[in-house]
């Protein structure tokens, strides 16, 4: 079965366009009569038929419908973005493939970049939904100033990633079942300012591992760490 992506299927929104239409009508070349799923990014899982196409909208009609059970914890990864944009790309595709429910831009001190624009990740977290199945958009936030982003009334595990000795690993403190908030610095790490602000809001100081990781790499770990507690 393969999958297309309508956010308004729930609100009887049975037509696919624009980029979900080229994919399905002009590259997969899908016919009246075939059969295609359908997320709607909120956990409903819909199987329709094709009834219709135009020259710019695919026509479907519901088969059957499944809602999909939510994991029982939410993973927030806030990272600052690389200067390369194919990097942070790259990253939030994994990261949305592994199922990161949430992932936010935080602009730091020592950040590569201080301006990007949201469009084509979100592009990418709707093509990961796809292939992965899961059912459930990722939430993309837009850059914003991680002391602003630290005056936000976060709730759950807040977990810091910075390059220091003698830290716990993030998976020795993970526990299940729970929201966990991880800030992941860029290339130069974060500032002693910033790691101290973050100490002071309730963030505890974490390790990724022995290596030095790249900022996406780093991402990547910590989601992987939250999925392993979790899931296995």
């Amino acid at each position: 079965m393969l999958y297309f992506y309508q956010p308004k299927t729930s609100e009887g929104v049975f037509h696919l366009m624009d980029d979900e239409y080229q994919h399905c009508v002009k590259v997969l070349r899908k016919k009246v009569g075939d059969e295609i799923g359908i997320f709607d990014g909120l956990g409903m899982d819909y199987h329709a038929v094709i009834k219709a196409i135009t020259g710019k909208s695919c026509a479907f009609e519901i088969t059957k419908k499944t809602a999909l059970e939510p994991r029982p914890f939410y993973n927030h990864i806030a990272i600052a973005p690389t200067k390369n944009t194919d990097r942070i790309e790259w990253f939030v595709e994994k990261a949305c493939e592994l199922g990161v429910d949430e992932i936010s831009f935080v602009l730091t001190d020592n950040c590569e970049r201080n301006k990007m624009r949201t469009e084509r990740l979100e592009k990418k977290a709707v093509s990961a939904l796809k292939q992965s199945k899961s059912g459930f958009l990722t939430k993309i936030n837009p850059l914003i100033k991680l002391k602003d982003f630290l005056k936000a009334d976060l709730k759950g595990q807040k977990f810091m990633a910075v390059v220091e000795p003698d830290l716990p690993y993030l998976t020795n403190e993970l526990k299940s079942g729970q929201t966990i908030i991880t800030l992941i610095g860029p290339e130069g790490d974060f500032s002693k300012e910033e790691v101290s602000t973050a100490v002071n809001v309730g963030f505890q100081k974490v390790s990724l591992g022995k290596n030095t990781l790249r900022t996406e790499t780093a991402g990547l770990m910590a989601a992987h760490c939250v999925n392993v507690i979790n899931e296995y």
